[in-house]
């Protein structure tokens, strides 16, 4: 079944589950929030049997990525082998909405229903199969650059060597082990030396490691075997933005958006790359390219929103932020945004203003995700209604949660807005001026701790 077997890497392929099953653990301890390490280990645990360690493993991740359609396609899988059958169609059909393109969830649908006695939803189900896995966001690798989508009907990715190859390597690389991780995509480019998608993710993996020149010649080979890949052009203009080349970088996100106007990760890094550069009329129009092709992608709403905001559009942003939180009513990271919007604008109305202090403050004492950004988005709500006792202490919160967090970047960000609503100043922003939706940050190569000195 190709949901369950998404996770698999090729170190079951070379017999070594006992390796892969110990770096996925490392992965996990580093990172407790990784969901593809989490993936993998339960793959490996489902190869051995361990279906109930598998579940409990994969069910913890639910509260926080339940999004993931990879993630409710394996769950699915699981419910199926427990013979839960009611659970494993509702998990299998949460992971189709998410992802409609994952045609093959249909094949294991048609397997659920079998097993359960419904043959015409079996046939049903059947009729609609094919070859498509579901998406498995990798987060971590994204901060450094973010994959496109490279699925095909003809080489789905729970069986093509490339593929396996990279899900291995970015496993290993999240565990800090980019020797294995290259050694892992060596083995692939003997084999298909001028893969375009293979290379570029080589990049990827060479700027995680902090290895610029070799990322840069790794990008630089990925484009000259696919002038036309997306993927490809996005890494380029990644190495060049890191070398401090935006002309260069902007050349290399217009190649990838001549190759696909949709480009998701071309728009937003043009975008970047304006706001970055004193631009944000430029911004504007490259994230609006975004939403009007993916109206539900909200990294892309906020970084519209912000620029928006610096431009000087907060009335068509409260707009647009009304009619999607209206839109997506049980999503929270919509509502947030409609707080932010309306708390930040002149033009806002007082009913517009209270309203979203009710909605704030239903998020904020509703909610266990994201509490410092909803405490913050309350913030503003309380200080748009005048409340600028309440609206400080909110704000001290969200301070409070990113010093616990350890995350001092997020604390320099928290207090800016602390300090103003102590002084009963109303941000002028939805964003600090330091959040990097307002300044986005050049991309760089990770900061490694400095070397021990010798002894003595």
């Amino acid at each position: 079944m190709p949901a369950g077997r998404i996770c698999r890497v090729s170190s079951r392929a070379r017999a070594q589950p006992a390796v892969a099953r110990t770096s996925f653990e490392r992965a996990i301890k580093l990172n407790d929030g990784y969901l593809p390490a989490r993936m993998a280990l339960a793959g490996e645990l489902l190869a051995g049997n361990d279906i109930d360690k598998a579940r409990t493993l994969l069910e913890q991740a639910l509260a926080t990525q339940g999004n993931q359609p990879a993630l409710r396609a394996v769950l699915g899988d699981i419910a199926y082998r427990q013979q839960r059958y009611p659970q494993a169609i509702e998990q299998l059909n949460e992971a189709l909405r998410l992802d409609p393109q994952a045609n093959s969830i249909n094949a294991a649908l048609a397997r659920v229903h079998e097993a359960a006695g419904n043959a015409e939803a079996a046939r049903a189900a059947q009729a609609k199969a094919g070859d498509v896995p579901p998406l498995l966001d990798d987060p971590l690798m994204q901060r450094i650059v973010p994959a496109v989508d490279t699925r095909s009907a003809q080489a789905p990715v729970a069986t093509d060597p490339v593929q396996l190859a990279i899900g291995e390597a970015n496993f290993l690389a999240a565990a800090g082990n980019y020797a294995a991780a290259r050694a892992a995509l060596d083995k692939a480019v003997r084999t298909t030396p001028n893969n375009a998608i293979l290379l570029a993710n080589y990049a990827r993996i060479e700027i995680a490691a902090g290895n610029l020149e070799a990322a840069r010649s790794r990008a630089r080979a990925a484009v000259g075997a696919d002038p036309k890949s997306v993927q490809a052009w996005i890494i380029q203009a990644v190495v060049l933005e890191i070398a401090n080349d935006d002309n260069a970088a902007i050349d290399a996100y217009r190649r990838a958006l001549a190759a696909d106007p949709k480009a998701v990760r071309a728009h937003i890094g043009l975008g970047n790359i304006a706001m970055r550069t004193g631009k944000p009329s430029d911004a504007v129009a490259a994230y609006r390219a975004v939403v009007t092709s993916a109206p539900d992608n909200t990294e892309a709403w906020a970084r519209l929103l912000a620029a928006q905001s610096v431009v000087g559009q907060c009335a068509a942003a409260v707009r647009e932020a009304n009619d999607n939180a209206a839109r997506q009513k049980d999503n929270p990271l919509f509502a947030e945004l409609r707080i932010r919007a309306v708390s930040t604008c002149p033009a806002a109305t007082a009913a517009q203003k209270q309203a979203v202090l009710l909605e704030g403050q239903k998020l904020y004492t509703a909610t266990n995700e994201n509490l410092a950004q909803i405490s913050e988005a309350y913030a503003l709500a309380l200080a748009a209604n005048g409340k600028w006792e309440d609206a400080a202490q909110t704000q001290g919160a969200a301070v409070y949660e990113a010093v616990r967090a350890g995350d001092q970047i997020a604390v320099a960000q928290y207090r800016e807005f602390y300090q103003r609503l102590q002084a009963k100043q109303m941000p002028a922003h939805p964003w600090p001026d330091s959040h990097p939706l307002i300044k986005p940050q050049r991309p760089s190569l990770p900061a490694r701790a400095p070397a021990a000195k010798p002894a003595g």
